[in-house]
C-alpha cells in the first residue's frame, strides 16, 4: 500500500511485515502474528522535516531522529531511528522528527505492556533493544567527551553504515545516508565548518566519502582506526525465540 503521491510505503499487514525481521516483533512466532495487529492503533505518514507526536512507535520507511535544544536554541541531535527501530518520546522534553518522509506503525502502551506481560520472548526482545540503544549512546557519549572531529565523524558513519547492513540496505564499501552535514554536526557536538573540515580530511586520506546522501568507505581498516572502533557489538539479551 502506497500513500497517494508519496514513493514511501505505508505499513500494510502485520504478517507480511518487511522490518519485522529486525524490530521488536521478531520473536512472534508467524501463528501468532494477529496479536501484533491488536496493539498497532495506527498507521502514519509524517513528511520530511515535521514534527512526530506519537508517544510510542515503530519505524516502517523512512529515517527520524530525536532532539533537545539548549536553552539559546541550540540543536543537539540525540540519536537517528532507523526502519524496525521502536521509538519511545519521552517526557523530558525531547522531540521526535522526521529526517525523510516517513512512515511507521502507532502502538497502544497500554496493549504493548500487556503484551509485553504475558509472552516473556517479547519482553527479553524490548531489554535486548535497551542495551543496544545503552550501547550505542555510549560510544555517542565517548566521541562527544574524547575523539577529535575526524574521529566523530568517522565513528558515527560506521556505526550507521553497520546499522544499514543488519536490514539489508547496505553494502561492504557503503550506504545511501540521507543526512545533511548539519546533521551530523548537530550529533556530535561540532559546529557545520568543523563537520564540513572533517569530511574533506577524510576523503582526502581517501578513508571515506560522504557526498550527496552516499557514503563510501575506501579505506575501513583507517576508518576504524580514526574511529577506536570496536568489532564487538554489544551482546543482545536473545537473538530470537519462537518461529
Amino acid at each position: 500500500m502506497v500513500a497517494k503521491n508519496s514513493p514511501i510505503p505505508l505499513p500494510g499487514s502485520c504478517a507480511a511485515c518487511a522490518v519485522r525481521p529486525f524490530a521488536l516483533f521478531r520473536v512472534v512466532p508467524q501463528a501468532r502474528v494477529g496479536e501484533i495487529a491488536r496493539v498497532r492503533s495506527a498507521v502514519r505518514l509524517v513528511r520530511a522535516n515535521e514534527a512526530i507526536r506519537d508517544s510510542v512507535f515503530t519505524l516502517y520507511a523512512g529515517w527520524a531522529f530525536s532532539w533537545t535544544t539548549t536553552p539559546d536554541g541550540r540543536r543537539q541531535i540525540l540519536d537517528f531511528h532507523l526502519p524496525g527501530d521502536l521509538v519511545e518520546r519521552s517526557e523530558d522534553g525531547a522531540e521526535v522528527s522526521a529526517l525523510t518522509d516517513t512512515s511507521f506503525c502507532v502502538l497502544a502502551k497500554d496493549r504493548l505492556c500487556e503484551f509485553m506481560g504475558r509472552d516473556p520472548g517479547l519482553a527479553l526482545s524490548y531489554a535486548d533493544g535497551l542495551v543496544r540503544d545503552r550501547a550505542r549512546l555510549r560510544e555517542r557519549l565517548t566521541s562527544l567527551g574524547r575523539r577529535d572531529a575526524m574521529g566523530r565523524v568517522a565513528h558515527l558513519l560506521l556505526e550507521l553504515h553497520g546499522r544499514l547492513s543488519r536490514r539489508g540496505g547496505a553494502d561492504r564499501t557503503g550506504a545511501p545516508l540521507p543526512l545533511k552535514q548539519a546533521h551530523l554536526a548537530d550529533a556530535l557536538g561540532l559546529s557545520v565548518e568543523h563537520a564540513n573540515r572533517a569530511l574533506a580530511a577524510l576523503r582526502r586520506d581517501g578513508v571515506a566519502s560522504f557526498q550527496k546522501g552516499r557514503l563510501d568507505i575506501l579505506d575501513r581498516t583507517a576508518m576504524e582506526d580514526l574511529a577506536g572502533w570496536s568489532t564487538t557489538p554489544a551482546q543482545p539479551v536473545l537473538t530470537r525465540i519462537g518461529a
